[in-house]
C-alpha cells in the first residue's frame, strides 16, 4: 500500500484522460502533415501600387501618327513615354479581390450580390452552390471606399483574405496627351494645305481667264478687220493662244479636283485619328473610374475555425495540457482510493 501511495503511475487512468491523449497526438500529427505540405490557416492581405496581371489590365489601342498619305491609326501604336517624376497625377486603376469563408455559402454568395448592386455596380459573372460561391463585378471608383467598408464588415477579419492592387495609367495618359497635340497639328497642318491648293488654283483660274478673254478680245477686233494675210496670220496666232490657254484652264481644274480630292482625305484621316484618341482618352478615364474586381466565398469547416482562432500548435497543446491535468486528477483520485 505505502509503494502505491509513493508511486509516480495511478492505478487507474480513466478513458477520458486517454481520449485527451490521443487528441494531442493526433491533433499534433495532422498540423505536422499540414504545416510539411505547406498549408496554412492565415488570413492574408495585401495592398499596393503593383503590376497588374496581363489579363486584367487595360488594352493599350493607342496610335501613332504615320506621316503624310493616307493614316491607318488602328494600326499603329504608339510606345509608352517615359514619365518625369516632376509629373504627378494619378490615374489609378484598381483591382479589388477579396476571399470570404462561411458556414452558408449560398446566403453569403447572395448578400455580396445585393451589396455590389447597392452600390450602382454590375455583376459579370456570378455562380453559388454548397461548398463554392464567386462574383466578378465592376463599381463606380467614386463609391468604391464605402463598398468596401460594407463588404468586408460581412464576415469577422479571421476569415477575410484581401488582395488589392492598382496601377497607376499614367504613361497611357501621357501616350494619349502627346497623340493629341499630334492630331491638332495634323488636322491644322491638312487644313492649311487645302487652303493653299485653292488660294493657288483661284489664283491660276483668275490668271488663265484673264488671258483667256484678253484673247478672245483680240480675236473679236482681228475678225472685225479686213481679212488680209497679215491678219489671217495674227488671227490664227491668237486662236492657238487661246486654244492653249483653254486647255491649260482645263488641265487645272483637272488638277485642281485631284488635289482638292487628295486633301479632303487626308483630312477626315486625320480627324477619324483626332476622334479616336479622344475616344481613347475618354475609354482611359471611364477605365479608371471604374473598380473591378472579384470575391470568392468558401465553405469552412469546424476544424478550420479552430484552427483560425487556435493558430499553429495551440490545440495539440491545449488537449496536452487537459491530459496532464486529467492524469493528475485520476492519480489523486487513484491514491485517495488506496488510502
Amino acid at each position: 500500500m505505502n509503494n502505491d501511495k509513493l508511486g509516480f503511475l495511478p492505478h487507474y487512468v480513466s478513458w477520458f484522460t486517454i481520449v485527451l491523449a490521443l487528441l494531442a497526438i493526433g491533433t499534433f500529427i495532422v498540423l505536422s502533415n499540414v504545416t510539411q505540405m505547406g498549408f496554412g490557416s492565415g488570413v492574408g492581405y495585401s495592398e499596393g501600387t503593383v503590376s497588374v496581371p496581363p489579363m486584367m489590365a487595360a488594352q493599350d489601342t493607342s496610335v501613332s501618327y504615320p506621316g503624310k498619305g493616307m493614316m491607318r491609326p488602328d494600326y499603329y501604336p504608339y510606345p509608352n513615354p517615359e514619365v518625369p517624376v516632376t509629373d504627378t497625377r494619378e490615374f489609378l486603376k484598381v483591382y479589388y479581390n477579396a476571399a470570404m469563408r462561411t458556414r452558408d455559402v449560398p446566403t453569403l454568395t447572395r448578400r455580396v450580390e445585393t451589396t455590389v448592386r447597392g452600390y450602382d455596380g454590375r455583376i459579370d459573372q456570378e455562380s453559388s452552390s454548397e461548398k463554392y460561391g464567386y462574383v466578378s463585378f465592376a463599381l463606380p471608383q467614386s463609391k468604391y471606399d464605402a463598398f468596401r467598408n460594407e463588404l468586408e464588415g460581412l464576415v469577422g477579419s479571421r476569415f477575410l483574405t484581401l488582395d488589392i492592387s492598382s496601377k497607376n495609367l499614367l504613361s497611357q495618359k501621357v501616350s494619349i496627351e502627346e497623340q493629341q497635340k499630334q492630331t491638332d497639328t495634323a488636322v491644322a497642318d491638312y487644313k492649311t494645305a487645302r487652303q493653299k491648293i485653292v488660294s493657288a488654283h483661284a489664283s491660276s483660274v483668275q490668271s488663265l481667264q484673264a488671258k483667256i478673254d484678253a484673247d478672245a478680245a483680240q480675236l473679236a477686233v482681228l475678225r472685225a478687220q479686213t481679212a488680209t494675210p497679215q491678219i489671217l496670220v495674227q488671227i490664227q496666232t491668237v486662236s492657238d493662244d487661246w486654244t492653249a490657254l483653254k486647255q491649260r484652264l482645263a488641265d487645272e481644274n483637272a488638277s485642281y479636283t485631284s488635289q482638292l480630292s487628295n486633301a479632303d482625305a487626308n483630312i477626315k484621316y486625320a480627324q477619324d485619328w483626332q476622334k479616336g484618341v479622344q475616344t481613347q482618352d475618354q475609354t482611359l478615364l471611364n477605365n479608371v473610374a471604374t473598380v473591378t474586381g472579384t470575391v470568392s466565398v468558401q465553405w469552412i469547416s469546424l476544424w478550420d475555425i479552430a484552427l483560425l482562432y487556435l493558430p499553429g500548435y495551440w490545440i495539440p497543446t491545449i488537449f496536452a495540457v487537459l491530459t496532464v491535468l486529467s492524469y493528475f486528477r485520476d492519480r489523486r483520485r487513484s491514491l485517495a482510493s488506496v488510502s
